[in-house]
């Protein structure tokens, strides 16, 4: 029996290629159903580890997870009204969720916005209509950026006009959204328009960007003390905590790499690091001394509770 709350994700490694692959994956299915552990993977062109899941993985196959991991879930952000808002594969965390309050039969107020490229790429797409038809409370609205002729339903890309017809007492409600980087900025872009409370917001995002680290070239001599371990490293320009901890031997928990998911949250004890992180870390994580050692780069000496 693996216990978990609604909306937390575990860690799946894999042996891939003779190397071992880390990967998080929200956890789909609700903890209401114990015996009962789903994660869902779509295959993504040219994925690694999607595609070797696809391709690999049978019946009786067993793999090593690591978890429960996250604080993006209903035990530790309850919600009288919530509004479960997702994008592509951030459905994942918030169909968990979903699930768990029907399978409750849960009387709350529940408004669900799901966004998708096509109707072909609605994930979960017949159960959330079941689940809105079976359970008066539970209102679920689908939103494709490219409907077709067949589609009846909404199009275009959500904006707060959208959200406040859908939801007209959105203000008075709790968000919790997920999605890609993407959809993410959109989601804050119009909630932020309407004047909706940040208090009232939880997010959890799936992916990462690119972009341009401009202190990378920084000649700045560094090191990361490992108090711990009892171990320092001279680092090279543009390493980053975690490079320092693999170099070292460290093991600190990694997925994302991108500074989205979290999981290489790490204790910063003293020292200054350039972090470009997209959201893994909330603000009194921040206030504590944590930092997310996969995007973090020392500035000067760093001593890291490791």
């Amino acid at each position: 029996m693996f216990c978990f709350s609604a909306g937390q994700y575990v860690l799946v490694h894999l042996r891939i290629n003779g190397a071992t692959i880390t990967r998080a994956y929200s956890v789909s299915s609700p903890p209401t159903r114990p015996l009962d552990l789903q994660i869902t993977v779509k295959r993504t062109q040219g994925g690694l580890t999607s595609n070797w899941i696809h391709d690999h993985l049978t019946p009786g196959s067993e793999i090593e997870i690591e978890g429960p991991l996250g604080s993006f879930n209903l035990d530790k952000l309850p919600s009288e009204k919530p509004v479960f808002l997702s994008g592509g594969s951030g459905v994942t965390p918030t169909m968990s969720m979903l699930r768990a309050l029907t399978d409750r039969a849960d009387d709350r107020e529940i408004r669900f916005i799901h966004s998708a490229k096509t109707p072909g790429d609605i994930i979960f797409r017949a159960e959330l209509e079941a689940l809105a038809a079976r359970f008066p409370n539970v209102q679920v609205t689908l939103v494709c950026g490219q409907g077709g002729p067949a589609w009846t339903g909404s199009t275009g890309r959500i904006d707060g006009r959208m959200l406040l017809s859908l939801v007209p007492d959105l203000q008075k409600r709790t968000v919790f959204a997920c999605g890609p980087e993407g959809y993410m900025k959109t989601a804050r872009a119009c909630l932020d328009a309407i004047g909706f409370p940040p208090a009232q917001y939880h997010e959890e995002s799936f992916g990462g960007s690119n972009g341009s680290r401009s202190e990378l070239g920084l000649a700045i001599s560094s090191s990361v003390r490992f108090v711990r371990s009892g171990v320092e490293h001279r680092c090279a320009p543009g390493e980053t905590l975690l490079d320092a901890a693999r170099n070292c031997g460290i093991y600190i928990p990694t997925a994302c790499q991108q500074g989205v998911c979290g999981t290489c949250r790490i204790a910063k004890l003293s020292g200054e690091v350039t972090m470009d992180d997209l959201g893994g870390l909330n603000a009194k994580e921040k206030s504590a001394g944590y930092v997310l050692a996969c995007c973090s780069r020392p500035r000067g000496t760093v001593l890291l509770d490791a």
